[in-house]
Order: C-alpha cells, then sequence, then structure tokens
C-alpha cells in the first residue's frame, strides 16, 4: 500500500520537472509530522482547512517544493492566491493538481512561460460534462467517434483545458471559461489549442501534451509570448 504523503513519483518532462506526492483517500487530519515539512507559514494556512481540504492542499505543497528543488531554486513558502493560484517565488513557473490519492505539481524556470498542469480520473465516466466543456465543433468531432472512445475524447479535452486555464492565469488574471479554448488531439501525446478569448489578449503561443499515469490521464500546458513575425 502507498504511504500516504509519500513520493509517489519524479522525472522530467517536456515542459519542466513532475513530482507526484500519494495522498490519503480518506478525509484524515494531516499528521503533525507531515506539516513540519511544510514551512511555518504553510502550516498556519493549512491548519485553517480541514478534511479533502488539507490532505490536498498539504499534499500540494508537498509536490510543488519537490519538483521546485530539482530546479536547484529554494521555495520559501507558497500560499494561495486570491483564485487559488499557488503564489510562486520569482523566476519560477509551477502548477499543482490533485486528485483522489494523488497530488502532482509541474515546475520550470520562468524564463521558459508559464505552466498548467491537471490530473483527471478515467473512471466513472461522465459523458454528460460534454455540453458544459467542449465547443460546438468539438462536440462534433466526439459525436462522430464510435461510442467507445468518446469519454476518452472529452475527458482529454476536459483535463487539457484545466491545465490551460492555469497556465493562462498570469497572463489574463480572470476566470476563463470552456468555451474560451478548442483543443484538438493528436494520438502522439500532443494537442494543438486554438484560443478562443472574450477579450484581448497578448499574443500567446501555446504548447500542450498529455499522457496516462495509471488509471489517470496527466495533462500539461506551456504558455510563451508568440515569436514575433518575421520581418516582410
Amino acid at each position: 500500500m502507498s504511504r500516504p504523503f509519500a513520493l509517489a513519483f519524479a522525472d522530467a518532462g517536456p515542459f519542466g520537472l513532475l513530482s507526484g506526492v500519494h495522498l490519503p483517500t480518506e478525509p484524515v487530519e494531516v499528521p503533525k509530522a507531515v506539516l513540519e515539512r511544510l514551512t511555518t507559514e504553510e502550516r498556519v494556512h493549512a491548519r485553517t482547512l480541514s478534511g479533502h481540504r488539507q490532505v490536498e492542499w498539504v499534499g500540494g505543497r508537498l509536490a510543488l517544493h519537490r519538483a521546485i528543488r530539482q530546479l536547484g531554486i529554494g521555495s520559501g513558502p507558497i500560499l494561495t492566491g486570491p483564485r487559488g493560484e499557488p503564489l510562486l517565488p520569482p523566476g519560477v513557473a509551477a502548477s499543482v493538481s490533485h486528485k483522489r490519492g494523488l497530488a502532482v505539481a509541474l515546475a520550470a524556470r520562468g524564463v521558459h512561460g508559464t505552466l498548467g498542469i491537471d490530473i483527471e480520473d478515467l473512471a466513472p465516466p461522465r459523458p454528460t460534462i460534454a455540453s458544459k466543456v467542449l465547443r460546438p465543433e468539438e462536440l462534433d468531432i466526439v459525436d462522430a467517434l464510435s461510442p467507445d472512445r468518446r469519454w476518452i475524447a472529452i475527458l482529454l479535452r476536459f483535463s487539457l483545458k484545466e491545465a490551460l486555464y492555469k497556465a493562462l492565469h498570469p497572463h489574463l488574471n480572470r476566470y476563463v471559461g470552456f468555451m474560451e479554448a478548442r483543443v484538438d488531439l493528436d494520438l502522439d501525446g500532443t494537442a494543438d489549442i486554438t484560443l478562443h478569448l472574450e477579450e484581448p489578449r497578448p499574443d500567446l503561443s501555446v504548447s500542450a501534451r498529455y499522457r496516462w499515469q495509471e488509471e489517470r490521464v496527466l495533462a500539461a500546458v506551456r504558455i510563451r509570448p508568440a515569436a514575433p513575425a518575421p520581418p516582410r
């Protein structure tokens, strides 16, 4: 059995360094010995939380610290911003996500762009979310698939959009709706994302990848300023 709050994995991905931390599946109180692995400020915040929120927040911070340390950067306290985003140290881009039993973090140096990560369970299928998270043209693509392929196609788009919104936050600093992006999947684990933002935006370049982590999908997005057009 996996030990709660122990390291699940640590490896490198195309967008940065990944870290995963096992979480208890029940909303238990986080042990004092685990809280001591956080900074003083983080411990104070963690004690204001309870149940699953405390478990997920603590596990997410442990994963973030591990990923950032792998960059050779000291992280200090990582508290929470007004929209739930981690308040990162200067020069760091990172993102965190959690699902039943696992917290994951992705980190890189900030000069390489902003990051978003998301993890989602494959089961149980929830195809009714399609109309809420997919644009009309995405729904047409999914509906044309055989029934056994539709849920995975929906889930991958949902997870990539969740990761996208986290990567977009530093650029837009606002809520972004599901209809503000279109995702086209490639079988090689990459995806093309077309932005349909409702407000004016800076010119951005979006890269997206996904992979299977046991019975879960792990989606990652990196956003950089678009390269200037070559002179004519």
